[in-house]
């Protein structure tokens, strides 16, 4: 613990000097300095003033810090994932709320708390706004408190996400739209990191950067179908599905491809019924291939990339299981939407095939 440092940096961070502090408190500058140069501890009646005034709790100024590991953590959400079947929601958010004091600084785990809550409670219109606040509550601690920029950035977008679902348009265009454009500053730091001789370190950055541009590329194309021209929706098509099979995203990532198949399968229902077949059945493709290799992963390609996936606040680990997966698709081939399909003989394949998957996952456990 460092008392003495972790009172200068909230003092300075409020622009308190130490002439102001010792006023609010009542007493001398000199004790001040005493207490941030470690050579005196304050008692706890101190403590409490200094952490109201600087709007943190007492644990956080005294340093005491809870943090799990990544295993730790992956061990906690499989948790959370286990007591969903065991508790009412209202129970389990209860206990998200109770473990969120318990990890007040560890952003990580505030982070895959607050995926947990967007993931499970979010939709439940009973606990929308309750979910809302509590996770926006986190999110803005660890956008005020957090050093690490990947922390800081995961915050920001897990609230934009929140912000969308409350159709709050107008916060998000005030979060966003004086972003700065893409500088390269990943080509930048992996050439520092090759000019100092650490090509490994360097091919890391550059493959981890590529990774999620792309994952980004064909949301973003999946997106813009709907905003555009069918003339220019015809090229959109041709260059994401291109993107698709060019990194192998049916196996890399089959999410992305999921979502980009279902798009376009809802684009040509009413249009190019084939078409619409033809995407189905590639999506059913890639929730098979979602079931065999369940956690994110690299490939031949991105070989570097693992470490990094490790160190996301919720891992490797998937937001959802292999049972609510399957359900989720029995669920989007029995749409309304795609009832005109029903006589199709290769649409009741796929509706067959979803049933087999599902009788094989019948005997694994619920969190699997």
């Amino acid at each position: 613990m460092n008392i003495g440092q972790n009172i200068y940096l909230n003092r300075t961070r409020i622009n308190f000097t130490q002439e102001q502090l010792s006023e609010y408190l009542h007493l001398t500058k000199a004790t001040i300095s005493k207490w941030e140069n470690n050579q005196a501890t304050p008692d706890i009646h101190y403590l409490v003033l200094m952490a109201n005034l600087f709007n943190i709790s007492v644990d956080d100024l005294i340093g005491h810090k809870k943090i799990l590991s990544s295993q730790e953590r992956s061990q906690l959400f499989n948790d959370l994932k286990n007591n969903k079947k065991k508790f009412t929601a209202d129970q389990s958010l209860a206990n998200i709320e109770k473990l969120s004091k318990q990890y007040l600084n560890d952003y990580k785990t505030l982070l895959m708390l607050v995926q947990f809550m967007v993931n499970s409670f979010l939709d439940n219109k009973g606990l929308k706004d309750r979910t809302a606040q509590l996770a926006l509550a986190l999110l803005n601690k660890i956008i005020s408190h957090a050093s690490a920029e990947t922390e800081i950035q995961s915050a920001i977008m897990l609230k934009v996400i929140i912000l969308f679902q409350n159709e709050k348009y107008d916060d998000i265009i005030e979060i966003y739209h004086n972003r700065p454009y893409k500088l390269g500053e990943e080509l930048i730091l992996a050439n520092s990191y090759a000019l100092k001789g650490d090509i490994e370190k360097a091919k890391e950055v550059l493959q981890v950067e590529l990774y999620q541009q792309i994952l980004l590329m064909v949301e973003s194309l999946s997106t813009l179908i709907s905003y555009e021209t069918k003339e220019n929706s015809h090229e959109i098509i041709r260059r994401m599905t291109g993107l698709i099979e060019l990194f192998k995203l049916e196996e890399l990532h089959p999410n992305s491809a999921i979502k980009c198949y279902y798009t376009l399968a809802l684009y040509y229902i009413d249009s190019e019924e084939e078409k619409a077949i033809t995407f189905l059945g590639k999506l059913l493709q890639c929730c098979k291939n979602l079931l065999k290799q369940f956690q994110l992963h690299g490939d031949s390609f991105f070989y570097t990339i693992d470490d990094w996936l490790e160190s996301l606040p919720m891992g490797t680990l998937p937001p959802t299981n292999k049972k609510l997966l399957i359900n989720q698709m029995e669920e989007t081939f029995n749409t309304p939407v795609f009832a005109k399909l029903n006589s199709h003989p290769q649409f009741q394949s796929f509706i067959k095939d979803i049933q087999e998957l599902k009788k094989e996952l019948q005997h694994e456990p619920y969190d699997s």
